[in-house]
């Protein structure tokens, strides 16, 4: 099998992961390896996670966390997105095509902490 996917695929991982780190602090990271990332908030007992990217071998996973209502998730994320997700709230994006989420994504990243840090979920 062609392996001509993997540049792709680390590159889209690459730029979600960042994305991602952005919210560390106040999130946490609690996975960090070169084909898994995921965040949590962190507070008191409380543990929410924020989000996930993954790599596999032909596609990138971004999941975001299921405890968000609905109707709170259609107004941070935005509807692009939205569209992508199945019941898990995960998203496969397939080869370049995270070139056309980029600030997609970076608007769901930066909407989904201020909603953790007036939600309280956050340090």
């Amino acid at each position: 099998m062609s392996n001509s996917y993997k540049p792709h695929v680390d590159l889209s991982f690459d730029m979600i992961r960042q994305f991602i780190k952005s919210s560390v602090p106040p999130c946490e990271a609690i996975t960090d390896t070169p084909t898994h990332y995921e965040s949590v908030a962190i507070n008191g007992d409380q543990k929410h996670l924020f989000a996930y990217v993954v790599a596999h071998e032909h596609v990138v996973t971004l999941g975001f966390n299921t405890e968000i209502p609905e109707k709170d998730l259609k107004q941070l994320v935005p509807e692009t997105l939205i569209k992508m997700m199945n019941e898990h709230r995960r998203i496969e994006i397939r080869n370049a095509h995270v070139d056309d989420l980029r600030k997609d994504i970076q608007d769901a990243i930066e909407q989904l902490l201020y909603y953790y840090n007036e939600k309280g979920w956050t340090k």
